[in-house]
């Protein structure tokens, strides 16, 4: 081979691993998301959790691979399956954040991409309000109950975990104290708090349920930017006379996906300036969010980029919700919480310490590695030009897998729904046929989820739960 022939392969090598980072599950996931479009929910299911699993989620991917299997057999009307599998992705959000708080210098060698995903807080939250729907379905109220505790737990501690977090970052030798704990205004959500109010109805407590009813409202008052609409109107009366109080909740559009933003480093003396690359609304792209961050013992002149996560939300086409009793209209559903707008908020709270760390490892392993390339080019300079063609060629190589290695971790569950409405009917005793129309912003017929006749009887919790993706 000759010294052309020695630098491609260099430039091949380096450039091979980026293209391995760089693939995207978008990719790979085209066909369950197909199964997902069609709502042949269990089809895409079994797709992602049969023996093929593999292929969508990598050793490190698991909680990935629970929360989007789990998502999916729910959205099938699978309850036994879906619990199975959120079961699993919350003991391994637990178990992971563990590792990675005990294992923090990890962070600061490795991109986040190579270290086990423990999830989004959202993720960590909704995975309990969905398992307590998959309880309420199978009639567990104690067990949906528990479920709610939990959510109402983890927002109670939502802060201090990442904070925790940032804390064993921060007592790496490499960190600078410099990772800063995201802040999130989310500490009450409207949805666990109706979910909680039927478990208490069902179990006859009416004073109980009024006190959640009334938490929800606050969670209105005091979260006004993530509840920017209306609160839905939620009798705390009984039922009248005769009838039996029909709950409905549907289910709207998709979370969020991530995307990854580039981010530029220069270097002062002690100081580094720190941009954003991001594309405006004609699709240039423009420097953005210029900021210095002081950095002891960096010199000037070096040059670095790196990926930083962005969370893009997913609108939905639905922008109306219709309910039908026995094939006559019922009334209307009502925002109840808008779960990717949560999402968003809560990101912040992983993506400050993703920021900083991430900052800190490009400009540490940066400057080594420029360091030993120009240790290498005056050592080779004196072998003659194919030395040095080598050296350039394996610097190159150097900085192209340097920059491979900070690339954006875009990890994030697939089949998570983005909002939330209910509503409630007073109905007769008896075998009803409950469905669930989705409109959309012409006023068309999306979607119309026909239901299955099943009795609804007072004394129980009467719940009916509808899915649309779109």
């Amino acid at each position: 081979m000759g010294n052309n022939g020695l630098v491609l392969g260099c430039l091949v090598l380096a450039l091979g691993l980026t293209s391995c980072v760089t693939m995207t599950r978008n990719a790979l996931f085209q066909q369950a998301d197909a199964g997902a479009n069609d709502r042949d929910y269990a089809r895409a299911a079994r797709m992602l959790d049969g023996p093929d699993s593999k292929k969508y989620y990598g050793d490190k991917d698991q909680v990935l691979r629970y929360l989007d299997t789990g998502m999916l057999y729910q959205l099938g009307g699978q309850p036994d399956q879906s619990i199975k599998r959120l079961e699993e992705a919350d003991r391994l959000i637990d178990e992971n954040y563990t590792k990675s708080v005990s294992n923090a210098v990890a962070s600061f060698v490795l991109n986040d991409y190579q270290l086990e995903y423990f999830g989004e807080a959202y993720e960590d939250i909704y995975v309990n309000v969905f398992k307590a729907i998959d309880y309420i379905q199978l009639g567990r109220y104690e067990d949906a109950g528990v479920e709610i505790r939990r959510v109402n737990t983890k927002l109670n501690l939502l802060e201090d975990k990442y904070g925790r977090f940032a804390d064993s970052l921060n007592a790496s030798p490499t960190a600078r104290g410099a990772v800063k704990p995201g802040r999130t205004e989310f500490h009450n959500s409207a949805l666990a708090r109706y979910l909680s109010a039927l478990l208490y109805r069902a179990e006859n407590r009416p004073d109980d349920a009024a006190l959640d009813l009334r938490n929800l409202r606050e969670a209105f008052a005091t979260q006004p930017n993530l509840f920017n609409f209306a609160v839905p109107k939620l009798d705390e009366a009984p039922q009248a006379p005769g009838t039996v109080r029909l709950s409905v909740l549907a289910f709207t559009g998709r979370s969020p996906l991530k995307r990854a933003n580039n981010l530029r480093i220069n270097t002062l003396q002690n100081l580094i300036v720190i941009s954003q690359q991001t594309e405006d609304a004609a699709g240039n792209l423009e420097f953005t969010n210029m900021a210095p961050l002081a950095f002891p013992g960096v010199e000037q002149g070096y040059n670095f980029k790196a990926e930083l996560p962005e969370m893009v939300l997913r609108p939905s086409r639905v922008t109306k919700i219709r309910v039908l009793v026995d094939g006559v209209p019922a009334g209307e559903l009502s925002l109840i919480e808008k779960l990717d707008t949560i999402a968003h908020e809560t990101f912040a709270l992983s993506q400050t310490p993703i920021f900083f760390k991430t900052v800190i490892r490009t400009v540490t392993k940066g400057i080594l590695t420029k360091k030993a390339k120009d240790a290498a080019l005056q050592a080779a300079s004196s072998a003659g030009s194919l030395g040095t063609a080598l050296a350039f060629a394996g610097g190159l190589a150097a900085d192209l897998a340097v920059d491979a290695s900070e690339q954006a971790d875009l990890r994030i569950a697939r089949y998570f729904p983005g909002r939330a409405s209910v509503g409630e009917f007073d109905v007769a005793p008896g075998t009803h046929t409950v469905s669930v129309e989705y409109f959309g912003p012409r006023g068309e017929l999306l979607y119309r989820d026909p239901g299955v006749a099943k009795p609804y009887q007072a004394g129980g919790l009467n719940l009916f739960a509808s899915f649309d993706l779109e």
